[in-house]
Parts: C-alpha cells; sequence; structure tokens
C-alpha cells in the first residue's frame, strides 16, 4: 500500500467488497467492480492496494490485528497466578477479553459472513486460532511457567489444539448463523465448554 492510510477510502472500498463478496463471490468479482461499488476510480484504488488479493489479505489483516490487540488488552490476571495445567490454560481466555472480541465481530459481522462464505478460504479461521494460541503462550510466559510435555495424558501440541479449536469452532459457527445469539451467550457457550466433558454434551 503506498502513501498514508486514507480511512474513509479504505472504508468505502472495504464495504464494496463485503457486498461484492455477498453477490458475485471473490473469484467473479473484478476491482473495476471494487472500484464502481465504492464510488471511486481504479487509480484511487491502486494507491491502496496491489488488486483484490492484497485487499482480501490487507482486510484479513487488519482484522487479526484489531481481535489480537482487544484479546491482549482485556486479558490480564487480575492479580491471580496461571499454572500451566489445564485449568489454567482455560483461564487464559478471559471472559471480558472474549466478550469484547465477539462484540468487535458482531458489529462488523456483514465483513465476517462474506470472509467465513468465501469457499474454501479458512485463513480468517486459522488465523483466529493461532492467535489463542499464542495468547495461552504469553499468559503462561509472563509468569514464568514451563510448558508441560502432557496434560492428563495428552500430548501438549494436541491439548491446545484442542483448546483452541472448541474456542475458535464455537465463534465460527455463531458467525455462520448469523450472529443470533448475543456475545453475552456466546460467552456462555464457551465458559461452560471449558468444564465439560464432550460425552456431556451428548448424553
Amino acid at each position: 500500500m503506498a502513501g498514508k492510510r486514507n480511512t474513509k477510502t479504505e472504508a468505502k472500498i472495504k464495504a464494496a467488497f463485503t457486498s461484492l463478496m455477498q453477490s458475485k463471490g471473490f473469484d467473479a468479482m473484478t476491482v473495476s467492480d471494487i472500484a464502481r461499488a465504492a464510488g471511486i476510480n481504479r487509480g484511487t484504488f491502486y494507491m491502496h492496494y496491489i488488486d483484490k488479493f492484497d485487499l482480501r489479505q490487507q482486510l484479513i489483516d487488519d482484522t487479526i490485528d484489531d481481535l489480537t490487540e482487544i484479546l491482549v488488552e482485556n486479558s490480564d490476571d487480575n492479580g491471580q497466578t496461571i499454572t500451566t495445567d489445564g485449568k489454567a490454560i482455560c483461564d487464559a481466555f478471559k471472559e471480558e477479553a472474549i466478550a469484547k472480541a465477539l462484540h468487535y465481530v458482531k458489529n462488523d459481522y456483514a465483513f465476517f459472513n462474506a470472509i467465513s462464505r468465501s469457499g474454501t478460504d479458512m485463513q480468517l479461521y486459522d488465523r483466529l486460532k493461532n492467535v489463542l494460541k499464542q495468547l495461552i503462550v504469553a499468559q503462561a510466559k509472563r509468569f514464568g511457567e514451563e510448558p508441560k510435555h502432557d496434560y492428563n495424558g495428552i500430548p501438549a501440541d494436541y491439548a491446545m489444539e484442542i483448546l483452541v479449536s472448541a474456542v475458535s469452532s464455537i465463534i465460527w459457527l455463531w458467525i455462520r448463523r448469523g450472529c443470533n445469539e448475543t456475545p453475552e451467550q456466546i460467552c456462555h457457550i464457551i465458559e461452560t465448554n471449558k468444564t465439560t466433558a464432550p460425552i456431556d454434551v451428548l448424553w
């Protein structure tokens, strides 16, 4: 991207991109389509983005940056010691932080909905998982804890995947279902999931 970011212009381009994602899909849209829908000329578009692929990537990058900032700023320990047992790993996801992240998603639902339905593109989902993993590691390091090799017999990397996949999948399903529930209701589901064995959900 060249030059200083023009927030108003980029907001128009994002809105155009989101609308076209829903009406035409990413593969069918062109830069001309985006520029026309945004009410700008192609030259203005190219002042900000290389092409539609660069636009999509920057939008995803910006979204992940925003979510990371929200989760990190609102995930302090509140004076509690965090260890690397299973419970402490779950405590890395503070309910307040998750709630604020969910409000961010709901407020920009059209974009998240468009991205989540863009064919096989699961980049946003995968990167959300990575943010959650980084949050857990950062919380542990903050208190000088060394990662364990396993948790109740489950290798650490699998345990991490189980936890972040559960949280990410709940959020992703919420988006795909239209964000019908409130962020607080989804937070409650995530909190309940921390202490609920998968088999208990089925029986």
